[in-house]
């Protein structure tokens, strides 16, 4: 990885916008282009002098780099999909004000954002009105969104990096998943119940009903059947969906003692709500996205309401040690932080943003930045950890793509600073891989 240099240039064009789900905030990016050249010079990032092979979404004689993102900003998974949103537009400031070090010099980047609201139909038509303009999109969120485009980004070779992690996506090339496969995340709560109450646990589970909750689903069989219980209740809710009492109901009379909770926050707030309204206090376990920071607003979850849930989380959290760190939140005080809160959910999709970035540095150096140049460089990738952000390197060299299988246990306290770590990062032992 290259490093993070720090200049004294910045670019300050945040843009306000309305108020969203869960009170989060918008902020538009700011994009800029350099001198322009017909010739490509050598500027000692290893591209050689003469044209630069290129296709889509790449300007080469005014050295912009345009990049899509199909986003949720105003449907059911808003509330994560708009601090998802902001990471990258972070990431894009800091490139374009000389702070991050990983394009050639003198190139920029521009942003081209959608909003398809969750909706996969509206997912397909956003995609197809922006393909033609960007070398790759940086995000396409959500797994419901985002299935219908496989075949024809695959049929393009348009690389797409998924906010959606179903073990699904690890065989489709062109969608590498960065981050703990769902499945994974089931078997790390099912494991760590099984260790705390051993055979006496009632395992239940609640899961979204599309095609990353039935992965959660079949990680929770997995990880029962490999220590030998069944669970007692599964139930499945659409995205969006807020009248959950009867199924907290029969949850509570089948005696589940650790629930697992595979939603979107939509979801997690009035489950975790109607439990405690019901006097039912279980273990609750949520994978990564039943969580977001905005639930520390005690405005939009009281804290009794979430004081027995336990978090599976793979990705870095605010304030996490490491070297990276530091550098992003220098980033975010400059660039964000009069305009949207802290959300861990803004560092995920930096990492996203810095690794298209990074592969993009790549195929230049290649001499190559058309789609399947882009693709390639991508795939040489072996040590991305953005910047120590992440404990553990990812590989994207390895097909299928398994790029985190490392999980902690955690419990929030008083802000998202105050994380509780229950168990450190660990890989389930009920996990066999890819089948």
């Amino acid at each position: 990885m290259r490093t993070i240099e720090k200049r004294r240039k910045w670019l300050a064009r945040v843009v306000g916008a309305p108020a969203l789900a869960l009170a989060l905030l918008l902020a538009a990016c700011g994009t800029g282009g350099d001198d322009t050249t017909e010739q490509l010079a050598d500027d000692g990032e290893g591209a050689a002098p003469g044209e630069l092979e290129h296709d889509f979404g790449v300007d080469v004689e005014n050295k912009v780099l345009t990049i899509g993102a199909l986003d949720d900003l105003s449907g059911p998974a808003a509330a994560i999909g708009v601090p998802f949103s902001l990471g990258k537009r972070l990431a894009v400031e800091q490139v374009n004000a000389g702070q991050l070090d990983l394009l050639p010099d003198g190139w920029t980047v521009e942003l081209v954002e959608r909003d398809m609201a969750y909706n996969p139909q509206q997912s397909v038509a956003e995609f197809n009105a922006i393909k033609d303009d960007v070398l790759y999109f940086a995000t396409s969120f959500g797994t419901p969104p985002t299935v219908p485009l496989i075949e024809s980004a695959t049929s393009e070779g348009i690389t797409m990096f998924p906010a959606a992690l179903p073990r699904l996506l690890a065989f489709e090339e062109f969608f590498p998943p960065v981050g703990v496969p769902y499945a994974v995340e089931s078997h790390r709560a099912v494991e760590h119940a099984f260790e705390e109450v051993g055979e006496d646990l009632a395992f239940g589970l609640i899961y979204q009903l599309d095609d990353a909750g039935d992965d959660a689903l079949a990680g929770a069989e997995e990880a029962a059947e490999f220590y030998g219980i069944d669970l007692v209740g599964v139930h499945g809710l659409a995205a969006g969906e807020t009248d959950v009492t009867a199924t907290v109901q029969q949850l509570q009379n089948a005696g589940a003692t650790h629930v697992m909770l595979a939603l979107v926050p939509s979801g997690t707030g009035p489950v975790l709500g109607t439990a405690t309204q019901l006097g039912y206090e279980p273990v609750f376990y949520g994978w990564m996205p039943a969580w977001t920071d905005a639930f520390f607003d005690p405005e939009v979850l009281p804290p009794s309401v979430y004081a027995n849930f336990r978090w599976i989380n793979g990705v870095p959290l605010w304030g996490d040690d490491g070297p990276g760190m530091e550098a992003f939140l220098d980033g975010y005080e400059e660039f964000g932080a009069d305009v949207f809160r802290p959300d861990f959910y803004t560092i995920f999709s930096y990492t996203h943003a810095v690794l298209g970035f990074e592969a993009f540095a790549r195929a230049y150096e290649n001499g190559d930045v058309t789609r399947s140049g882009y693709h390639e460089a991508l795939r040489s990738i072996d040590d991305f950890d953005a910047f120590g952000l992440y404990p553990t390197p990812i590989d994207m060299t390895s097909f299928p793509y398994v790029t985190v299988t490392e999980t902690r246990i955690v419990t929030p306290g008083e802000t998202n600073e105050e994380w509780q770590v229950l168990s450190d990062f660990a890989t389930p032992e009920s996990w066999s891989g890819l089948e």
